[in-house]
């Protein structure tokens, strides 16, 4: 019989760890405070775990990981469609921005422990933090720097790359904070509505990509 949450220690670690490094951060969370709240010894985080780096890519893989395979399986499906062809720059788009967006249109419970995340691990600098960040999105980000280059194949690298940052930085911010967005547009703009969301940023930034498509010194 499979164990549940309730009574499965390595979920509860991670439960654990997750909310305190969404409110803590890295730096300010402790294992013992986790094996604490996760009602275990501490020695049962290091036998599951290793270390408390361990335990941060545990928790970014199980919130992650699934985001980067939807990231990844939509890229391959448009890629199929296309039959060797480039995609266009509103496909790529598509693959970049539909799967997190998703998100936002997420049950409460869901949507507020990614985020909550997340906004805690974009705006934490410290390096283990940032290096298990990339460690999680790497193969993502390899993917579609690769699809812009079959599709842009006269842009400047450099350019190509700041505008994907635009992309990814833009949906951080949704995705971090849904609530202030519907407040200073007096709800106005609802980030839970994912097909008006999608279409309104990718019509804004296609132009930004076709720019470079005759390329530019």
């Amino acid at each position: 019989m499979a164990k549940t949450a309730e009574t499965d220690p390595r979920t509860r670690i991670l439960d654990a760890a997750e909310d305190a490094m969404g409110e803590l951060g890295f730096t300010g969370t402790s294992l013992r405070h986790i094996a604490q709240e996760a009602r275990v010894n501490l020695a049962t985080v290091y036998y599951y775990f290793g270390s408390k780096r361990g335990l941060m890519e545990a928790v970014l893989k199980r919130r992650f990981g699934p985001l980067r395979e939807e990231h990844l399986a939509l890229l391959r499906r448009h890629e199929a469609a296309a039959k060797g062809r480039p995609l266009s720059v509103e496909k790529v788009l598509e693959a970049m921005l539909l799967p997190p967006l998703r998100l936002a249109g997420e049950g409460p419970a869901k949507r507020q422990a990614v985020t909550r995340l997340l906004g805690r691990i974009v705006t934490e600098p410290h390096a283990a933090t940032q290096a298990a960040l990339r460690g999680q999105r790497a193969e993502v980000w390899t993917a579609f720097e690769r699809a812009w280059q079959r599709s842009l194949p006269k842009a400047p690298l450099a350019e190509l790359l700041w505008r994907m940052e635009f992309v990814w930085g833009a949906l951080a911010f949704i995705l971090c904070n849904p609530g202030k967005i519907q407040l200073e547009t007096h709800g106005a703009c609802n980030p839970e509505n994912t097909d008006e969301l999608l279409a309104g940023m990718i019509e804004f930034f296609s132009p930004g990509f076709q720019a470079l498509a005759r390329g530019r010194r």
